[in-house]
């Protein structure tokens, strides 16, 4: 079982202040499936349009036209009211789409992700990964990034949620993948036309996808 670092810094796309007036949660919606020229998804996601179309953009500039074509996109859209004893996403260090190519790209409005520009030496084990995260995790080497910013990560980004602010927050992330996020409890997107077999989620972190050489990864 090999070992990698785990070190790169996330790359800061832009500022992008959004005001969302809406309660809604959407996990691993698809708006884009393999194949097709662009994303399409409903009226009341418009409100991400600016962010949607600036990672688009961005994915273009970084792994090319016909990647951006070849590619899933999906996007989870949280806004909703958190309490001091609890967020809406898992706590503790991960990275997000462990084992894969997956781009992903994430916004809040405030209580900014928590990133690590330190080494960490992981195996391709996703739990005993969390568990190493933790070990190797030095809290000197924690930074933010402002609130509105829109980030861009892969699985070599090490994060973890915020201190917990009470009262409403609104969470973006838009993930590009070569896979299908196929787990069961993903959102349905009823303008997109497919049918795909389901897997059952497990109580572990997982990845979005049932993929049978990297099960369990983190979300």
């Amino acid at each position: 079982m090999g070992i990698k670092n785990y070190n790169k810094i996330p790359h800061l796309v832009g500022d992008f202040p959004l005001q969302v007036d809406e309660t809604f949660s959407f996990l691993y919606l698809p708006i884009k499936l393999a194949g097709q020229p662009k994303p399409i998804y409903e009226e009341r996601l418009k409100v991400f349009d600016k962010i949607i179309g600036a990672a688009l953009c961005n994915f273009v500039g970084l792994r090319g036209l016909d990647e951006f074509v070849d590619s899933y996109i999906y996007i989870t859209a949280k806004n909703l009211y958190q309490k001091k004893d609890g967020g809406f996403n898992r706590s503790g260090w991960h990275s997000d789409g462990y084992g894969t190519n997956d781009i992903s790209y994430i916004w809040s409005n405030r209580q900014p992700t928590v990133f690590n520009s330190g080494t960490f030496l992981l195996t391709n084990d996703d739990e005993k990964s969390m568990v190493d995260m933790e070990e190797q995790a030095d809290e000197a080497n924690n930074f933010t990034l402002p609130n509105n910013s829109l980030i861009r990560m892969d699985q070599f980004s090490i994060h973890r949620v915020g201190k917990i602010e009470e009262g409403m927050r609104c969470f973006v992330k838009i993930c590009f993948s070569e896979d299908k996020y196929n787990l069961i409890g993903n959102s349905r997107n009823f303008l997109l036309d497919y049918q795909w077999e389901m897997k059952e989620r497990k109580k572990t972190r997982n990845i979005p996808q049932a993929l049978s050489s990297i099960e369990d990864n983190a979300v």
